[in-house]
């Protein structure tokens, strides 16, 4: 029996706040004026470019931040990225100021001989600061992402603070130019194949991007980390024992028949279990996710603590950098228990697409 219109929009709806942490509601408001039939719409060659570079240098996944990987919440359009950024990185650095400095392409003019290079991203340029946030852009596309969180004054201010380090370092900033400049088109003429098979991969980090709340809404690690890995990605998602690991919500999201990635799953190995027949051992489960007919292999690893592991340090870190109790009581329920004197909530299953 065919599904209403209305059932089929409740179903995109659910997808959509799964992977970008928008409310429900809010999913339904920005999906009934679309045309498009995916709830989280496909980026183009160039958009995927830039979305690929704010993925591998975000850097919320080399700390602790409030939520995994440092995103708050996305929103997706054909030819736009919103990324609200978390506050701060680890309890004593700013997430957006790291960002900038990742991000925006700078030149090396002191003596020191072993920079080879320009630094940040080549092609990333600013746009501009608004209320919508700190706008970027890639040189000579339409390419756009906005990063959201800190108000335009905190923008404002973080940028000068990084205007100031880099005439403290003897770095140039490339990123006002409309077009890219000289050093970058030196830098890009040195290995072309090898820029152009990153550009061929780079809607794998981009629709990663546009789904990167899948891991702090249909499953609960306490950790996540991910680095390139030639053309493709890994990831490591922790989870503290006794806790769902809920990787084939996770799975499922990517892969989804109809509104996922073009990516076929192989599952390597799983180690799930119901019991603690084995001691309470630590355990792994991995999926290695292949792009069909294209470039950009994603390998996943689920991982376990065993039990009685302390990760009092990791709570601790997590506080600090203002993960919102609600989340900690799910993520690490032993230590928020032991923390709050709490009890330990009800085990709960992963979210269903439909």
């Amino acid at each position: 029996m065919m599904m209403s219109h209305g059932s089929v929009l409740t179903q995109k709806a659910r997808y959509r706040s799964h992977c970008t942490g928008t409310s429900h509601q809010a999913s339904l408001q920005q999906l009934r004026p679309a045309v498009s039939d995916y709830p989280v719409p496909h980026a183009g060659p160039d958009q995927s470019r830039l979305e690929a570079a704010v993925f591998e240098r975000l850097g919320g996944t080399i700390d602790y931040c409030a939520h995994p990987a440092g995103v708050a919440h996305v929103r997706p359009a054909t030819d736009h990225l919103a990324v609200a950024v978390d506050p701060k990185l680890g309890p004593n650095h700013r997430l957006s100021e790291h960002c900038l400095e990742a991000l925006l392409p700078t030149q090396y003019t002191g003596a020191d001989e072993q920079v080879e290079g320009p630094g940040g991203i080549v092609g990333v340029r600013l746009r501009g600061i608004d209320a919508a946030g700190l706008h970027l852009g890639l040189a000579e596309t339409d390419a756009h992402v906005t990063l959201t969180g800190p108000t335009p004054k905190q923008w404002r201010s973080i940028l000068a603070d990084h205007r100031a380090r880099c005439r403290n370092e003897h770095l140039d900033p490339l990123w006002d130019t409309p077009k890219l400049t000289e050093v970058e088109r030196g830098y890009l003429a040195k290995d072309p194949t090898w820029w152009e098979e990153r550009a061929g991969a780079a809607w794998v980090a981009s629709g990663l991007l546009r789904r990167i709340a899948l891991f702090h809404t249909v499953t609960k690690p306490f950790c996540v980390r991910y680095w390139q890995h030639g053309l493709g990605w890994k990831f490591e998602l922790r989870y503290e024992h006794g806790v769902p690991v809920d990787h084939d919500a996770v799975i499922d999201h990517l892969t989804h028949p109809k509104w996922g990635m073009a990516l076929a799953v192989n599952r390597d190995s799983c180690a799930c279990k119901s019991c603690d027949c084995d001691g309470g051992a630590e355990r792994s489960c991995w999926f290695t996710l292949d792009p069909e007919g294209n470039r950009g292999q994603v390998v996943i690893h689920f991982r376990q603590t065993r039990v009685g592991c302390d990760g009092s340090d990791v709570y601790e870190r997590l506080v600090a950098a203002g993960a919102e109790p609600a989340w900690l009581e799910r993520a690490l329920p032993a230590h928020h228990r032991r923390s709050t004197n709490r009890p330990l909530p009800e085990p709960v299953g992963h979210r269903s697409l439909s």
